[in-house]
């Protein structure tokens, strides 16, 4: 099973819950809970996922490692429980919980399935969600125990359920310092990559974008730019830094844009 990358809101331990800000990218104090009301083992979500409460699906992280907020940890995950989860005003939504294991773990190595847990484990972590929410007057049921395999349906189907609302847009210059062209392979090949992994990919080429600028002698000078645009369902910023390091190499560029924004969608 192929591991997830999972971010941790709240720590083990915890009095307080923890929500991350994405207008921040930080990690966000959401509340106090009451007074014995402690997170068991450390929890956190998946990025790129979308759950039935419209947030990233939730895991219980199970292990002996002391993680803290905004803590990055690469899982396996090892089942979830199936929950409809009913709101103060009655409504009724599905709001599961994987369970998973850091790769990392040596107490936990052996553990790759639920029925790997011992039963004292599992039922308190039901007990915890059930005491989570009846606090907050929500009420939690557990419809079913997933199994591993069940459990990655659940993330696969959610990321397929993201809307591709992000719009990514690389300028590229079509010469180098000296005026020359450069290759034709060498847009061929950001291309295939692009398209690879976005499954693809819309190229202005015909009527090429102008780019002004000023050196420092401040003379004008103009660039001849082509631009490479990709939807997507999030801004993956590793990927864009990296590829932003590759193309200033490439284009001996000493900047170069890549322009991310999130669009509406009619």
């Amino acid at each position: 099973m192929d591991t997830v990358t999972v971010i941790i809101e709240t720590p083990k331990g915890s009095g307080q819950k923890y929500d991350y800000d994405p207008q921040t990218g930080k990690m966000k104090l959401k509340k106090v809970m009451p007074l014995g009301l402690v997170f068991p083992f450390d929890f956190g979500f998946i990025p790129g996922t979308v759950g039935g409460d419209g947030d990233p699906l939730d895991v219980l992280v199970v292990s002996e490692v002391s993680a803290f907020s905004g803590c990055v940890m690469d899982c396996r995950i090892i089942g979830a429980f199936k929950v409809v989860q009913q709101e103060r005003n009655g409504e009724r939504m599905r709001n599961d919980r994987l369970i998973a294991i850091p790769e990392v773990s040596q107490r936990y190595a052996e553990v790759t399935a639920l029925k790997d847990l011992s039963k004292t484990i599992v039922d308190q972590a039901i007990a915890f969600f059930t005491s989570y929410n009846e606090q907050a007057g929500k009420k939690f049921s557990v419809l079913e125990k997933l199994s591993a395999a069940k459990a990655f349906q659940l993330i696969e189907k959610s990321r397929k359920d993201l809307p591709m609302d992000r719009l990514v847009e690389i300028f590229l210059p079509l010469r180098d310092g000296n005026g020359e062209v450069f290759p034709k392979q060498v847009y061929d090949g950001i291309r295939e990559e692009l398209t690879t992994k976005f499954g693809g990919v819309t190229e202005y080429s015909r009527n090429p974008v102008k780019g002004f600028w000023k050196p420092d002698e401040g003379r004008a000078e103009q660039d001849e730019l082509l631009v490479f645009e990709v939807m997507c369902t999030e801004i993956d910023a590793g990927f864009w830094d990296k590829l932003k390091l590759r193309l200033l190499k490439i284009f001996k560029q000493d900047s170069l844009i890549i322009r991310c924004s999130k669009i509406e969608l009619r």
